[in-house]
């Protein structure tokens, strides 16, 4: 079974062919280039039409034919299967995070990640241990990711001077 992820909501209809707005919670919304079938509310729809513009793309659905049936759809969620969306490398899914382990260079486990706050800067790994822990995610932090095997390096020196550990 694929896995489906909801990629943002119905905002408005667009024109008067049927094409509607979405609002994507994708880093953009160019990574749905690919995709042949969309989630609207409760119902599957084939896509005839995506063009991407930043945050928002606009969607043809077949079977979407006019302004009006567009306008029913306005508010619903909106997912699409998860295999079918560009992610460029080095990018990952925050639910292909979520319970990985962090793992130092010495093989030893220090952790699970429980959450992932999203900041400007960077985003933050909150973990689950003994004592909990949070660091951001830095390129010179974390060596690897493994989303397959569910783990995180991270590099020993680098993770010490940043790691916030909990009360």
């Amino acid at each position: 079974m694929q896995e489906k992820i909801q990629i943002g909501k119905v905002l408005k209809a667009q024109g008067i062919k049927g094409e509607i707005k979405i609002g994507c919670s994708l880093d953009n919304a160019t990574m749905m280039n690919k995709v042949d079938t969309l989630f609207v509310g409760a119902k599957s729809y084939a896509v005839s039409k995506i063009r991407a513009d930043g945050t928002f793309c606009y969607v043809l659905l077949k079977g979407i034919v006019d302004r009006n049936m567009a306008e029913e759809l306005r508010n619903l969620p909106v997912f699409a299967y998860k295999n079918q969306l560009s992610i460029p490398k080095d990018r990952y899914f925050i639910d292909d995070l979520i319970g990985c382990d962090i793992i130092d260079e010495q093989q030893s486990k220090l952790g699970t990640v429980v959450d992932l706050l999203q900041y400007g800067a960077a985003d933050v790994f909150v973990c689950e241990a003994q004592v909990g822990f949070s660091f951001p995610f830095l390129k010179d932090v974390v060596v690897k990711v493994d989303v397959n095997s569910k783990q995180i390096f991270v590099a020993n020196k680098r993770f010490e001077e940043v790691v916030v550990y909990d009360d």
